[in-house]
């Protein structure tokens, strides 16, 4: 992503913080902005980052000013010259997951264990651990097998702590929800498969307190996948009616379509959220 570009997302993601100074003074060369943010320590890295547009001196500055692991994640990416697409952090994305976390936080629940479902990179993952809500962990799934070791680069200081977080190339429509126990040790989940730090395939085991799929207009059988949750799951679920793009071959028509998609027991959280381009909807309940 270009440097306006990052300072645009992260003035979206923390707007108490000196970001939307630091974005006009880069952008406008505006010296008024310049001088609000100004101090002995940065000012050497404040005239190489506006002056020259040394990206090198992007990391410090907004280490500065925010505390979150999408700074370090994208200098990774930097000094790495990883290849990410550019959409998982635009400013629709980025709106939609904000909606999620603030009405997730409204209702106070503990989410436990998280299956975030066609993950993809797990920004998502990052907002929900540096949010107020409850998390035990996550696990990360898609389909896309140049997913994983993005998305845990995304979300480093979980995956280090013992897999907090973990990301795997899995397709979503072969977890078995049966639930059957499992016999060695009597617990209960799905079982499937994750790559350890010595690219070994080891057979996990987990049973989700709550699934996240903000991505069902991606679900070609979203029917035959929503059916296979178990009743009492605690779901958290995003559409939109993006129509116009090839490989949204599930979006709704509206909030009352999406809605019939997928019936709840119990709905906490009903809504959607009009972007430039389209209208996201988003549900959280319990199946």
């Amino acid at each position: 992503m270009q440097t306006f570009e990052l300072l645009d997302r992260f003035e979206l993601l923390y707007p108490d913080s000196n970001i939307s100074e630091l974005r006009r003074a880069y952008i406008d060369k505006d010296l008024s902005s310049i001088f609000k943010i100004i101090t002995d320590e940065n000012k050497d890295d404040l005239r190489k980052l506006i002056m020259e547009d040394n990206t090198w001196k992007l990391w410090p500055i907004l280490e500065r000013y925010t505390d979150t692991q999408f700074t370090a994640a994208f200098k990774s990416f930097f000094v790495n010259n990883t290849e990410i697409w550019d959409d998982c952090f635009s400013r629709g994305q980025l709106e939609s997951k904000l909606w999620l976390v603030n009405e997730l936080q409204k209702t106070k629940v503990d989410l436990g264990t998280v299956f975030l479902c066609a993950g993809w990179y797990a920004t998502l993952s990052v907002m929900l651990f540096e949010s107020s809500i409850k998390v035990d962990k996550i696990r990360s799934f898609d389909i896309d097998p140049k997913c994983a070791k993005i998305a845990e680069v995304f979300n480093k200081p979980w995956f280090e702590d013992n897999w907090r977080f973990k990301a795997s190339n899995v397709d979503i429509m072969d977890f078995d929800w049966s639930e059957v126990p499992a016999p060695s040790d009597g617990t209960i989940g799905n079982f499937y498969y994750m790559t350890d730090s010595n690219s070994k395939q080891v057979q996990m085991r987990d049973n989700p307190d709550t699934i996240i799929n903000t991505s069902c207009e991606h679900i070609p059988n979203f029917t035959e996948w929503y059916n296979k949750i178990p009743v009492g799951k605690l779901v958290v679920l995003q559409s939109n009616n993006y129509f116009e793009v090839d490989e949204h071959v599930n979006c709704s028509v509206d909030l009352e379509d999406f809605s019939r998609q997928t019936s709840m027991s119990s709905t906490l959280y009903e809504g959607e959220l009009q972007l430039e381009k389209y209208t996201r909807f988003m549900k959280i309940g319990y199946k």
